[in-house]
């Protein structure tokens, strides 16, 4: 007799728990989400035609003197296409400095191949934009030019080789 209700009040257990279980499962997808800085974010840039790309590395640099070493990261929230330009995009509470745009923003954009800075300030409700012009040396354009050529006339090589012995 014992054994017999210790049976039901575990199938009652059971059944109680699976049934909670199946609730939470079925009604987990009704919250509303945590609307967070890169969502609001992500919104302004979906709503004014920019592209998203994926995958947005940070970059990290490390500077090492006699005395000391320092080191410092800076990752874009976004990295976002418009109009054939790519762009930098920070999400932050506060506006940013313009020497802060043109100092240290300016390295993040030309590392990750971007022609611009954005800064999206959610609290203050603006947005600032910063295009950025490369001029490089000659002598560095004329050893890239140089290093493309030489590795053009290795494939050329490479396929002339295939060609005659295959």
């Amino acid at each position: 007799m014992i054994s017999t209700l210790a049976l039901v009040c575990a199938l009652a257990a059971m059944a109680i728990g699976l049934r909670s279980l199946a609730g939470a499962l079925w009604h987990r997808n009704e919250e509303v989400p945590v609307e967070g800085l890169k969502t609001m974010g992500r919104r302004w840039l979906e709503a004014n035609g920019y592209e998203l790309v994926p995958h947005s590395e940070g970059v990290t640099h490390v500077t090492r003197t006699a005395s000391a070493r320092w080191s410092g990261s800076l990752r874009p929230d976004f990295i976002a296409r418009k109009e054939g330009r790519e762009y930098a995009v920070f999400v932050r509470t506060e506006p940013v400095p313009e020497e802060a745009l043109h100092e240290r923003y300016a390295l993040v954009a030309l590392l990750h191949g971007a022609s611009g800075v954005i800064v999206i300030d959610v609290m203050q409700e603006s947005v600032q934009t910063a295009l950025y012009e490369w001029h490089r040396p000659r002598h560095v354009r004329r050893k890239e030019a140089v290093r493309r050529a030489l590795w053009a006339l290795g494939g050329a090589l490479v396929a002339l080789v295939a060609w005659k012995h295959g």
